[in-house]
Parts: structure tokens; C-alpha cells; sequence
């Protein structure tokens, strides 16, 4: 059986993380592997038809990234004992930035809290489907929260 050595957790700001990332310290630990935990921020602009990185889109984007970097924290620090967890914020599109990060660290598995599609009614959301036919690595999709 192959065995994971590389993990990317990905953490939606939105959801509970709990669930995720302690089978993703679980796995990590049970496999001897790496952890690398990201949460991504989309790329924001001052309002309708205003060009991407004036004075005031720069600054909200850096607060979201703060607001992001200081909720990581926060979600691994309870874990850190047990394993040693790299955490990084990134800027952009979900999954465009969830491959990059795969196809630059060597990740051998994803491991990701669906969207919620309720309002589309839909098993998974846009970036899940998009990560699960062009991510170069198994994606694993775990619910937020355990039964």
C-alpha cells in the first residue's frame, strides 16, 4: 500500500475546521508524512470596475490575509504537539492556488472540507469539481464535522 508522505490540508475560513484538520494530523501521523495546512483568501478589489491593487483594494487584502493568518494559527496551535505543521495563506482562485501549491511542494494527497453547494443543490461545489478532475494528486473530500 502506498503511503502518504506529503499532505496539504486546506482550510476554508467558513467552516468549522476541526474535523478536517485533526484526520489530516491523523493520517500525517500515522504515515510518518509532512503537514503543510493553507488557507486561501480571494483576491479583492476596491468595487465595480476599479483596477486590481490600488491603495485600498492593497489594504483590504491585507487585512483578510492578517484575518486569515491569525484564524490558521489559532486552528493548528492545538496541534502543533503532536506534529510539526507548516501553515501559509494564499492569494487567488481556490483551486488554481490549491494546484500550484501541489505542483510546488510535491504533495501526494489534498485532503479538503467540501463546499456548500446548498443553494445549487449539487453533491460538490465549483472548486471541488475543478480539484478533483485537474489536481495532479488524490484529493480527499472529509465532512467538517465527525458522527
Amino acid at each position: 500500500m502506498k503511503r502518504f508522505k506529503n499532505i496539504l490540508c486546506v482550510i476554508d475560513r467558513r467552516q468549522p475546521v476541526d474535523g478536517v484538520l485533526q484526520r489530516a494530523v491523523s493520517l500525517a501521523e500515522n504515515n510518518q508524512a509532512t503537514l503543510s495546512v493553507v488557507s486561501i483568501v480571494p483576491q479583492m478589489t476596491a468595487g465595480i470596475g476599479m483596477p486590481e491593487g490600488g491603495p485600498i483594494s492593497a489594504e483590504l487584502q491585507q487585512a483578510e490575509i492578517s484575518a486569515a493568518r491569525e484564524k490558521l494559527q489559532s486552528a493548528i496551535r492545538s496541534f502543533q504537539s503532536r506534529i510539526a505543521i507548516d501553515a501559509e495563506v494564499l492569494e487567488g482562485t481556490a483551486f488554481l492556488e490549491i494546484i500550484r501549491a501541489v505542483l510546488r511542494n510535491g504533495h501526494d494527497l489534498v485532503i479538503k472540507a467540501p463546499e456548500d453547494p446548498a443553494w445549487l443543490e449539487r453533491l460538490f461545489g465549483s472548486d471541488d469539481m475543478h480539484l478533483l478532475r485537474k489536481c495532479p494528486c488524490p484529493v480527499w473530500l472529509v465532512k467538517p464535522s465527525q458522527s
